[in-house]
């Protein structure tokens, strides 16, 4: 098996490879597809790799590429939507989550991208824990690292779009 092969074996696993429009599925970390050469770009909110042509993620449906706000390490400036895109990750109404590795599920009841009561950075999402049916309000942003997703509502939900 070639390295190409096994990178995508491990993407698919991890469910992060990504889909280009030719067919080919490819890895996360790849610029462009290994199949048609087409450049791949990072959403800056789900992290999802998908084909320059498309406009809008193919997942979370956000247009806010990540390769258009530089490195995190050089201090990019966030408009207040990319900000709030980007603490929401791939969360949708509907959906169900887990915070941390073996962290509680709970699954997104609201989403306010602009909390009434504070400053215009503020938002706030509001979710039910699974194990005990309780409901809180916080802004806690989502970590790539620790957080995963569980299922994700269908696209008739209504879910919450970038």
């Amino acid at each position: 098996m070639g390295a190409y092969e096994r990178d995508v074996v491990i993407a698919l696993r991890e469910r992060r490879a990504s889909t280009c429009t030719c067919g080919a599925s490819n890895p996360p970390h790849y610029d462009a597809c290994h199949e048609c050469q087409q450049p791949l770009v990072t959403c800056a909110t789900c992290g999802t790799v998908s084909p320059q042509r498309i406009g809008r993620c193919t997942e979370c449906g956000c247009t806010t590429r990540a390769e258009a706000l530089g490195a995190r390490e050089e201090g990019y400036e966030l408009t207040h939507e990319e900000f709030v895109n980007l603490q929401v990750g791939p969360r949708r109404v509907g959906g169900r989550y887990r915070g941390g590795s073996n962290g509680p599920a709970y699954e997104v009841l609201d989403i306010k991208r602009d909390h009434p009561f504070g400053p215009r950075s503020s938002w706030q999402i509001t979710v039910r824990w699974l194990a005990d049916g309780r409901t809180a309000s916080h802004c806690t942003a989502w970590d790539d690292r620790r957080d995963s997703v569980i299922e994700q509502p269908s696209a008739t939900a209504g879910e919450d779009s970038c």
